[in-house]
């Protein structure tokens, strides 16, 4: 799900935010990688409940609605609303693309009742002395859409918000 646009910044890598967070950007990609001084199975199991992504998203713009199961294979799906300030909110599905327990969970979003148009949301866990690698990616270089691609800057989450969203995933999985 994306939320605010402060993207589009150049191809590279740096450091954003708190200390040990990477950010590497592509022209069509945007990744976080952080270690998180917590189980992957532990981060993995907030990232499988969409009822917590409300609670992690470092963009404050996702909210989930109550009665959605957990993630548990690749064909589920689970929905959300995107508040974007200024504007209406709009409703989103998720189409989950890869599920591998405590190692990666992927989705499309797409509007209802439309196929998605390639962003792809990707968060991967691998397990570390003493907690977890995790990283965060957003991928549009499957969107093949050009009208969209000249309405709507991408990435519409910023590597900020993302950190944001990789330091309160940690403090979930903790409490």
């Amino acid at each position: 799900m994306c939320g605010v646009n402060d993207g589009g910044e150049a191809a590279g890598v740096g450091d954003i935010g708190g200390a040990g967070v990477r950010v590497v950007r592509t022209t069509t990609s945007v990744r976080v990688e952080a270690t998180i001084p917590v189980s992957a199975a532990a981060l993995f199991g907030v990232m499988r409940d969409p009822l917590r992504h409300s609670e992690i998203d470092g963009s404050g713009t996702v909210q989930v609605p109550a009665g959605q199961p957990p993630i548990t294979a690749v064909g589920r799906r689970f929905s959300g609303q995107v508040h974007l300030p200024g504007r209406s909110a709009y409703p989103v599905v998720n189409h989950v693309v890869a599920f591998e327990p405590d190692r990666l969970l992927a989705w499309l979003p797409a509007n209802p009742d439309t196929p998605p148009l390639g962003i792809r949301w990707e968060w991967s866990f691998t397990g570390t002395t003493g907690g977890a690698a995790v990283s965060q990616t957003c991928d549009w270089s499957a969107v093949t859409d050009t009208a969209y691609l000249r309405r709507v800057r991408l990435p519409r989450v910023s590597p900020a918000q993302m950190s944001a969203s990789l330091a309160r995933l940690g403090r979930a999985a903790r409490s």
